[in-house]
């Protein structure tokens, strides 16, 4: 199938979206090319979505309305990126999209009493735009299975990095970082597992923006970073942090490393009288530690881990990279790039891969990773006004 992958992630800093054909068996050989655009959100669209981030000030009408909106965005995002593939419409099979998550809370969050999630950016839309069927909102059915809706791209790092001779981690350092980690194939009995870090680019961009004044988005190349260096003290401070022990599986979010979270650690560095420098310096460090401190922890399951395949926003912050890599010292850590895929682009991909599953019927999910109690068929299938023609082609060709 020739499909669409549709991604905005934590940071909420725009739409990702790829076109890739997608083989009955996908593997890094049997992937046909990637085409990846962006659609960057302006400033005026970041703050309608931010505001829904905060679950005491977020209306039903603003959520339901954004929804709608983003569903217009992603559709767009998508013939986009088909024009850019070189694709008429009518030449793609399906669409698949993440959509915006605003709200995630999974099972052992604070104050859980029903595990849920929500992910905005409404599929309809997206179909009845496009023509496209369109497959979304993945993760709640994990979460129905008593899994954790996250990480979902463990279906796709297994399918493509999983080597037959050597522990692998998949890294992916978003807003929230997370990583996949893969023991051998050849391995009995052991099983793939997967989870968020804790914060990725998350923290570092509110303290930028803070820092500077509104005058930054982010820190940039990591150059305030690379200005200062990290306080041992509020960083061993920071470390003690419950999520950071708590063994997965497990997922958070903006619910635990949002703003509230970095306005608690930017007036912590003040107290202490550190400088923007030293405080994004600390911040960087955080994210390295709690990456480095995880895999080593998963290094009692999977194997000893000797290379992590790192994408996402924060490998283009050379500073927390070169760090990363100081800190995990055997260990060779590399970009998706060295395996030919962009790494802001392997999560759009990711979804175009599970999407492809879903409407095969085929189990997309990783129970070792989310801690679902089995497998299931995670994504909700809208259909397109190709819907007949391509279960036609899947299921009555094929026999």
């Amino acid at each position: 199938m020739l499909v669409v992958g549709l991604m905005s992630g934590t940071s909420a800093d725009g739409i990702d979206a790829v076109v890739v054909r997608v083989p009955a068996q996908p593997s890094l050989e049997t992937l046909g090319p990637v085409t990846h655009y962006h659609r960057e959100y302006d400033a005026a669209e970041r703050a309608a979505i931010f505001a829904l981030f905060d679950p005491q000030g977020a209306t039903a009408g603003a959520i339901c309305e954004m929804s709608f909106r983003l569903g217009e965005w992603f559709a767009a995002a998508a013939g986009a990126a088909i024009q850019a593939a070189g694709h008429e419409t009518g030449a793609i099979d399906l669409i698949g999209s993440h959509g915006q998550t605003i709200y995630h809370c999974p099972p052992g969050a604070p104050g859980t009493t029903t595990p849920c999630t929500l992910q905005l950016g409404e599929p309809a839309v997206i179909a009845e735009r496009t023509g496209i069927t369109t497959v979304a909102d993945f993760r709640v059915r994990d979460i129905a299975a008593g899994g954790h809706g996250a990480p979902l791209v463990s279906y796709v790092d297994q399918l493509l990095f999983r080597d037959s001779q050597m522990a692998r981690a998949i890294l992916n350092i978003g807003g929230i970082a997370n990583v996949t980690v893969l023991p051998p194939a050849t391995a009995a009995g052991r099983v793939p597992l997967a989870f968020d870090t804790g914060p990725g680019n998350m923290v570092l961009d509110w303290l930028a923006q803070q820092l500077s004044g509104g005058a930054l988005a982010c820190d940039l190349d990591g150059r305030l970073a690379a200005a200062g260096d990290p306080d041992a003290a509020l960083l061993a401070e920071l470390l003690e942090d419950e999520y950071f022990r708590r063994p997965p599986p497990k997922t958070t979010g903006r619910e635990c490393f949002g703003a509230a979270y970095a306005a608690r650690l930017l007036a912590r560095a003040r107290a202490r009288g550190l400088s923007a420098a030293a405080t994004l310096a600390t911040a960087t460090a955080l994210t390295v530690e709690t990456i480095a401190r995880a895999l080593e922890a998963a290094e009692e399951k999977a194997g000893r881990i000797r290379e992590v395949i790192a994408g996402g926003g924060g490998t283009r912050n050379p500073v927390l990279m070169r760090r990363l890599a100081t800190r995990l010292g055997r260990v060779r850590l590399v970009t998706h790039e060295a395996y030919g895929i962009s790494s802001q682009a392997k999560e759009a991909l990711s979804f175009a891969i599970l999407a492809a599953a879903a409407v095969r019927g085929e189990p997309n999910s990783v129970p070792s990773c989310t801690g679902a109690r089995h497998a299931t068929v995670m994504g909700k299938i809208v259909p397109g006004r190709n819907y007949t023609a391509l279960m036609r082609r899947l299921f009555c060709e094929d026999t």
